[in-house]
């Protein structure tokens, strides 16, 4: 393969110097007067066209080796044939010595004979031209310097080969690292999970590699040599910031924070910049490298989660056994004497009473917590359960004035789980969205089944809804906007969900609403999980 390429090489420069001579030739017989006739050896320079497009179509190494130099030696037979110089009997050792530049001693072998013939004929032929133009040398001399130029040919192709051989094997040595250097290093760029990207210190793209079109969303085309939003607006400022400081040498690794992708959607990255110094230590351009760390977030996200609900859960056993037995004490008294409609502090008993109610509600939702799985599983057509639900909601609804709107689309939808643990939810996310109405609020509440076979349902209100802050804070343990909330009722609902196999979702805008999205597997779509 090698050895392919050093004749390939080989054939383009000799086809060139064969061009380049027919050209000399051509101009000389145009502004040199010779005694002879010399016409512009047409037949030539077609030749040579010809030998350009055998190159061009790749024809064997060889072939257009042995073409190129019978070329030679046959444009100087027929321009000796045509002016019959003694001096141009020299030049049949042009062809043998550019065989000799192939480092083969066969070629040489074959031309000289051929040679020799070919001067014998000329010498034949015209040799009382030849003799009527020696003027200043003999004969002899001129044969004697054509064998020997020769024969120093051939002792090049058999004594140079060698060091020649081992020059050309280093150099392709060195040829093969610096290609697979650069191989490695393109294969890198192109298989690299992160996305990779280099700039212009204008901040214009220069390149990227096809993770970063995964991460961000933006192609190739799109990209290269303009300058494309990757910073969410809000972290602008800090971005040039960041900019200014690569200009100046500076570099940051493994730094997290928000980036935006095409679409205007934002997720967790962890960057490195860095500016790209070239030899001379002047900056070229600067790279940078994203990690999308969305996933790792969510899980850092779900542990921190589970360590609350943990938490939760061993204060929920310690609260069931320490305050439920003197609350039932307290409890007892105080319904004793709420008995007696005559004692002068009923007032005061009756609301120590609601108050005790509340507490005992608040305990039952840590005992909610501290239990790890679904008691009691069974399969409930979950349509029936959130209509109980509704139907116990109907008349504060009508009472503040509240349109309802109903719409179940999924019949027969059974749910293998404890139906009082999903009523509850229920009972957490309407209550939710009707004090966040005002007065002539409307409730949307729709059932569907969904592509992937987990049934929806889905509640919205038009209340007076979220920021996005409470949104990703509304499943933590004891966050509440409410003034006399717990913070538990959203986090037991979404533990309730998760241990039935399900999801929940919420989606708010201030002034606008709240969307709260349930999906849970049904008990067919659990069959065809299993089966499959």
């Amino acid at each position: 393969m090698e050895k392919s390429l050093i004749n390939q090489k080989r054939n383009r420069l000799f086809l060139h110097l064969f061009a380049i001579g027919l050209l000399f030739h051509t101009l000389s017989t145009l502004f040199i007067p010779f005694e002879f006739t010399s016409t512009i050896p047409y037949l030539a320079i077609v030749y040579c066209l010809v030998l350009y497009i055998l190159q061009k179509v790749s024809i064997p190494d060889r072939c257009l080796q042995i073409l190129i130099l019978g070329g030679l030696n046959g444009f100087i037979f027929y321009f000796n044939f045509e002016s019959p110089y003694y001096i141009h009997i020299l030049l049949f050792i042009y062809p043998v010595f550019v065989a000799s530049l192939y480092h083969s001693i066969i070629p040489s072998l074959i031309l000289l004979p051929i040679s020799l013939i070919e001067i014998s004929y000329l010498f034949t032929r015209f040799f009382n031209g030849y003799q009527s133009t020696i003027e200043f040398a003999d004969l002899y001399v001129i044969l004697f310097l054509l064998f020997l130029m020769c024969l120093t040919a051939i002792m090049h192709s058999l004594f140079i080969q060698k060091a020649w051989n081992r020059m050309v094997e280093q150099q392709f040595n060195l040829e093969r690292a610096l290609d697979s250097k650069e191989g490695y290093l393109h294969l890198f760029f192109e298989n690299a999970k992160d996305g990779i990207a280099v700039f212009d210190l204008n901040s214009r793209i220069i390149e990227i590699n096809p993770a970063f079109e995964d991460i961000y969303g933006w192609n190739r085309k799109e990209c290269i040599g303009k300058r494309i939003p990757l910073v969410p607006p809000n972290n602008t400022e800090e971005a040039n910031q960041r900019l200014e400081q690569i200009l100046l040498g500076e570099s940051f690794h493994s730094i997290e924070t928000k980036e935006m992708r095409k679409d205007g959607r934002f997720f967790d990255a962890q960057l490195t910049l860095s500016p790209i110094i070239n030899k001379s230590g002047e900056m070229v351009a600067m790279s940078l490298i994203t990690r999308d760390i969305s996933y790792r977030k969510e899980a850092e996200k779900l542990i921190i989660q589970s360590d609350k609900l943990k938490l939760a859960g061993e204060i929920a056993a310690g609260v069931a056994h320490e305050i439920r037995n003197p609350m039932t004490v307290i409890s007892g008294f105080i319904q004793m004497m709420n008995e007696d409609d005559q004692h002068p502090y009923q007032t005061y008993t009756k609301l120590i009473e609601s108050e005790l109610e509340r507490i005992n509600l608040i305990i039952s939702e840590f005992l909610v917590l501290s239990k790890p799985h679904v008691s009691t599983a069974k399969a409930f057509d979950l349509e029936s359960t959130l209509q109980d639900v509704v139907l116990l909601f109907s008349p504060e609804l009508n009472l503040r004035g509240i349109l309802l709107t109903e719409s179940f689309s999924a019949p027969d939808s059974f749910v293998v789980g404890e139906p009082n643990q999903i009523k509850q939810v229920f009972i957490n996310i309407l209550k939710n969205s009707i004090e966040a109405l005002d007065e002539r609020g409307s409730l949307d509440i729709t059932t569907n089944i969904e592509e992937d076979g987990l049934l929806g349902i889905h509640i919205l209100d038009n209340g007076t809804g979220m920021t996005q802050e409470v949104v990703e804070q509304i499943f933590e343990p004891f966050f509440t906007t409410k003034s006399s909330g717990t913070g538990l009722g959203m986090m037991i609902s979404e533990k309730i969900i998760h241990e039935h196999g399900g999801t929940i979702k919420i989606a708010s805008k201030v002034d606008v609403g709240t969307k709260v999205s349930i999906y849970l597997p049904t008990k067919e779509h659990k069959k065809s999980a299993s089966s499959n």
